[in-house]
């Protein structure tokens, strides 16, 4: 009878185990597939299944970090920092608006010479025959400027429907010890609140 019981255990411990194990890899399946209405709700049914050190796991690899995509828009632009984040709509409008002010700029030296644009440009006669190439570089600018601010609000975003697929607040308070004025022992609250 003891046999029985301890086989019955160790057959249900194994099944958890492989269970909890399979849905740290499902998890991480339908995180990789895209972050999509339909995906959050099948990570929401299996995130209870999971650990909070699994879930912290899954988060630190999983999480989109905003600086890698701003430096990225901002040094090599056509939106390669949105499309190094997923963010391909968003890389989509940026290559294309990167390609069409450079287009602009491009077509106005073939047509008129770059004597013309660096005069134009830096000799101060801005009303000349390059106003293509004028409204091409203050575009460019304009977007490589909203190339290097998107990045942070898109992680954002995204980090938040991650928190809250896996069923994390993302808020910790812990009681931990302090010294008091009088010099003696006691305990003090600490939050830990994610600012990403």
């Amino acid at each position: 009878m003891k046999r029985r019981v301890i086989f019955v255990m160790i057959l249900a411990l194994v099944c958890i185990c492989s269970a909890q194990a399979d849905a740290y890899k499902d998890v991480n399946k339908y995180i990789s597939q895209g972050l999509s209405d339909q995906n959050i709700l099948k990570i929401k049914e299996l995130s209870p299944q999971l650990t909070q050190k699994e879930k912290d796991s899954i988060y630190t690899w999983k999480r989109v970090s905003p600086l890698a995509g701003a430096g990225f828009n901002l040094v090599a632009g056509f939106g390669a920092g949105s499309f190094s984040q997923g963010d391909g709509l968003h890389g989509t409008i940026f290559l294309i608006g990167d390609a069409i002010c450079t287009g602009l700029i491009i077509y106005d030296i073939v047509k008129h010479g770059v004597d013309e644009f660096n005069h134009s440009l830096f000799g101060g006669d801005a009303a000349g025959d390059m106003k293509l190439a004028l409204i091409g570089l203050i575009g460019g600018a304009g977007l490589r400027i909203w190339q290097t601010v998107h990045p942070f609000l898109y992680a954002k975003k995204y980090n938040a429907k991650l928190r809250d697929a896996l069923g994390m607040d993302g808020t910790t308070v812990a009681m931990l010890p302090a010294f008091t004025r009088e010099g003696g022992l006691g305990m003090t609250f600490a939050a830990r609140i994610p600012l990403d």
